[in-house]
């Protein structure tokens, strides 16, 4: 991840998160392996998308291949106030593209390129909604390219290994009260950093083939550090008028803060999570094959962000405390060939969420557990073509209160619906 994811991220855990994923991590590299709700992805052999999850797995794709598609993802985050008022995180439904190449040099190596979205989130409240302090808006996207090599050890057992070169860009909006700064006059603005930057890590996999119809992998990708430079913004000053009440700031009272206000250098630094996947997959006959995954994310490491700004009354840092814990993913999942040219699959699955205490959770990030519920086909146009289409239903449930801020006991509303709408589509091609 980047400043910007960093910042974002920073600012999401400062007043948010993402909802489609533990944490704001995105599973979502394979439209095809969406239809199982990745239950054996990699060790499938049924698309490409094992460069990424375990570049082993390229081994089962004999000459040259290439793969291109998306996941689009819209979000329900329905909350309710104990005020009683109404809101809805929902953003634009985005898509979450990834492409994939694998080589075959010979018999024994390969050579592939992963190009994802590994981490992400989006969004979206009023400006002046009751919790603004907990988050207004926020936009992450990570961009990994992913160079990876497989050696085919045996007729069982192969290895592979890769690094990932990683862009990230946030940008996340919140309240900030400053009245501390003012000398007691109440004042709250509207807190916003924009930044980037470059990193990278690794990743290691595993594939061991007991028999020519039973597969299992295990895959790690390693954290990748992100340290990001870019603006931090200081604007849209509120006040209270003598009835206690919000208020702009009078323009007569603004060249008070000017100090305050603006635009200036921003710093922030983030590391994406490490994770370690388990996976498997049993061709039973030439009509059946079972999967299932266990995925652990090591979201215990992404413990508190720091914010580094300048202002005209000095450096200043403001702390994130996370307190997130690690989280699992199980999922287990089905593909039935009823013809030579038509698979259908289906999955399900359980994902733990990294909020362990509910006054750290964010409305920018209003993660809950979640059940994976999946269906999709495969569609084999012709003898080098393939398409896949999925779609599944991500529901949170488990507690979903919000409070007042960052690790407040004021609990102020719950999330009704912590919900996502995934549908994917994909073409992998055979040279």
């Amino acid at each position: 991840m980047t400043m910007k994811a960093a910042a974002a991220a920073v600012m999401a855990v400062c007043a948010a998160s993402a909802a489609h994923a533990a944490g704001f991590m995105l599973t979502e590299q394979s439209a095809g392996a969406l239809g199982r709700a990745y239950a054996g992805v990699g060790v499938d052999g049924t698309d490409l998308s094992g460069v990424y999850y375990n570049p082993a797995t390229m081994t089962l794709h004999p000459g040259t291949q290439i793969q291109a598609g998306f996941v689009a993802v819209g979000l329900d985050l329905a909350y309710e106030g104990d005020n009683g008022h109404t809101e809805n995180g929902q953003y634009n439904t985005q898509a979450i593209p990834h492409g994939y190449i694998s080589h075959q040099l010979n018999d024994s190596m390969w050579i592939g390129l992963a190009m994802t979205v590994p981490f992400g989130m989006g969004t979206e409240y009023d400006d002046n909604w009751d919790v603004a302090k907990n988050g207004i808006s926020a936009e992450v996207l990570t961009f990994d390219f992913n160079p990876n090599v497989a050696w085919k050890v045996s007729d069982k057992l192969s290895i592979g290994a890769g690094m990932s070169i990683q862009y990230a860009a946030a940008d996340l909006k919140m309240k900030e009260d400053v009245t501390s700064l003012t000398g007691g006059t109440p004042l709250t603005v509207d807190g916003e950093i924009d930044a980037d930057s470059w990193a990278w890590g690794f990743n290691l996999g595993l594939m061991w083939s007991p028999l020519e119809n039973l597969r299992f992998g295990l895959s790690y990708r390693s954290k990748v550090s992100h340290h990001a430079d870019g603006d931090f913004t200081l604007d849209n000053p509120w006040t209270k008028d003598s009835s206690g009440a919000d208020i702009p700031v009078p323009p007569a009272m603004l060249p008070n803060f000017s100090a305050l206000l603006g635009t200036t250098d921003g710093k922030a630094s983030l590391s994406t999570p490490a994770w370690a996947m388990a996976t498997a997959a049993w061709d039973v006959n030439d009509l059946l094959s079972l999967y299932a995954t266990f995925r652990w994310t090591d979201w215990s490491s992404f413990d508190e962000l720091n914010i580094e700004y300048s202002s005209a009354i000095g450096d200043r840092t403001k702390k994130i405390v996370n307190q997130w814990q690690d989280t699992y993913l199980v999922s287990v999942g089905a593909d039935l060939r009823f013809t030579n040219w038509w698979t259908f699959r289906a999955g399900i699955g359980y994902e733990t969420s990294p909020i362990d205490d509910p006054r750290y959770r964010t409305a920018i990030i209003p993660d809950a557990d979640r059940w994976w519920f999946a269906l999709g086909s495969s569609f084999q146009a012709t003898k080098s073509m393939q398409i896949d289409v999925s779609a599944a239903w991500l529901h949170g449930t488990g507690e979903r209160d919000l409070y007042a801020e960052n690790g407040s006991n004021e609990k102020v509303g719950r999330f009704d619906k912590l919900d996502a709408y995934l549908f994917g589509v994909q073409l992998v091609y055979k040279f």
